[in-house]
């Protein structure tokens, strides 16, 4: 039970509910306490991310390293099917996931370096970035890196109201 009463179904405003419809999930439920614009802001972001031309693997890779560096096991449980379905095998989300950068491909180890580094710190080290400039266009590094910051407020905001797992992930066919 989360920490604070997520708004009820029952009292969603037309507008709340055109919303959560676009997204039937807990996470929805604890952004509509919050002022209309902020509670779009979060799935308007996604939306972004999931079309901004990044290589969808490498972004949900990206989000499964996030989820596991914020210990959230809400976004591994709406991400890994994802994940899976992109192409990221099992045994290549256990390596993301335990940051075993050999046993994944070669492209994505300076990524997984760079998630790393943009989570533990506010400025990546210089060594850092020149690796990932090598495999990532200038846009896909911008990219990556808000990315990494939306997905570490979506950990944040579902691990501190302790917002509850979804009884399925999303199927990720519709804007949110």
């Amino acid at each position: 039970m989360s920490r604070i009463p997520l708004i009820d179904l029952e009292k969603m405003t037309d507008q709340q509910r055109e919303q959560f419809d676009r997204f039937p999930s807990n996470l929805t439920r604890g952004l509509l306490l919050t002022d209309h614009r902020l509670s779009t802001a979060l799935p308007n972001v996604a939306n972004a991310l999931r079309s901004s031309g990044l290589d969808p693997k490498l972004r949900e890779g990206v989000i499964l390293r996030v989820a596991t560096l914020m210990e959230s096991a809400y976004e591994r449980m709406q991400h890994l099917a994802e994940a899976k379905k992109v192409g990221w095998s099992g045994s290549d989300i256990a390596a993301i996931e335990q940051a075993d950068s050999v046993a994944l491909p070669e492209n994505f180890r300076p990524v997984l370096a760079f998630v790393d580094a943009c989570v533990a710190a506010p400025r990546v080290p210089d060594a850092t970035f020149a690796a990932a400039r090598r495999v990532l266009s200038d846009r896909d590094i911008a990219t990556v890196i808000l990315l990494v910051g939306h997905y570490m407020t979506v950990a944040r905001f579902t691990a501190t109201l302790e917002i509850e797992l979804d009884d399925k992930p999303d199927d990720w066919t519709s804007e949110h």
